[in-house]
């Protein structure tokens, strides 16, 4: 069969009528032909899709449909991308925070990074050159409702006229005193054996840990980004997330071991930088 021919039989008009079964008369008529039956269905098909595809575009009707993610979907999906990226965000900083914390605890002298708040505030220089921090300690410390408030002392002593509300950890004579460029981060003490360690201030235990060099370790997280480390006990009494009162023990200090006497090294950290704790504390 030729093009010519096909054409033709596409294009063939027929009539379509409508008649009355009783009279047999026409009631309506219409002349088609095939080829336009198959643009008619086109166009109905075309239709069709649009309509169908400004539907689930401009309305929740996919939300209707079991399993298909719809608009609350994708909303929900947002949400939880955000959220995970500020969780993605939090854990790295606590991954700084802890890695920063265990080089403190290696005695490892730290050095301010370009987002650090000191930095921000023009102090530069390793921990020992930011020794000038213990004032800015004791300014915050003066603050009405501070959780270190200060109270005015009629005792005579030496280091200051105002006694900090910090207890001392043990009772002893210190037998090292802070010095950073020697690497003494805090205080040596020598205390009674087998002598109870009490802590500061209120916190939570952040580390109950055990190293070669310092041997059992409890660290205690205080308000205002105090942090107090006790080292060289012989046990600790506290467990890692605990919380702990001020003058509640923390620890035990080591037992007499061939007539010497045991020491513990005791350090105050105030936003990642040591002070010194005799300027604090009464031992």
């Amino acid at each position: 069969m030729k093009l010519k021919d096909i054409v033709g039989y596409l294009r063939e008009r027929n009539k379509l009528s409508l008649r009355n079964v009783r009279t047999g008369r026409e009631i309506w008529h219409v002349f088609i032909s095939r080829i336009s039956l198959v643009l008619a269905a086109v166009a109905l098909l075309l239709v069709l899709f649009f309509a169908v595809l400004a539907t689930v575009a401009y309305t929740p009707v996919l939300d209707l449909i079991p399993g298909y993610p719809g608009s609350k979907s994708r909303e929900a999906l947002i949400a939880n991308i955000m959220k995970l990226d500020s969780l993605s965000a939090e854990v790295g900083r606590w991954e700084n925070y802890h890695g920063r914390l265990a080089k403190i605890l290696d005695g490892q002298v730290l050095s301010l990074d370009a987002g650090d708040t000191l930095r921000r505030q023009g102090v530069k220089g390793t921990v020992s050159a930011r020794i000038g921090l213990d004032s800015v300690l004791r300014a915050e410390m003066t603050d009405e409702g501070s959780s270190y408030r200060l109270r005015e002392s009629g005792e005579n002593r030496s280091r200051s006229e105002v006694t900090f509300e910090m207890l001392p950890p043990v009772k002893g004579v210190i037998t090292r005193s802070f010095s950073p460029k020697n690497g003494m981060f805090g205080v040596e003490i020598a205390p009674a054996p087998n002598q109870v360690v009490l802590a500061v201030l209120d916190g939570a235990v952040i580390l109950d840990a055990w190293n070669p060099e310092t041997g059992n370790i409890v660290v205690v997280q205080h308000g205002g980004n105090m942090v107090s480390v006790y080292k060289q006990v012989a046990k600790a009494m506290k467990s890692t997330g605990e919380h702990i009162r001020a003058g509640e023990p923390v620890a035990v200090t080591d037992r007499l071991i061939d007539n010497k006497i045991p020491h513990l090294t005791f350090e105050l950290w105030y936003n990642g930088t040591p002070v010194d704790p005799e300027n604090y504390i009464a031992f």
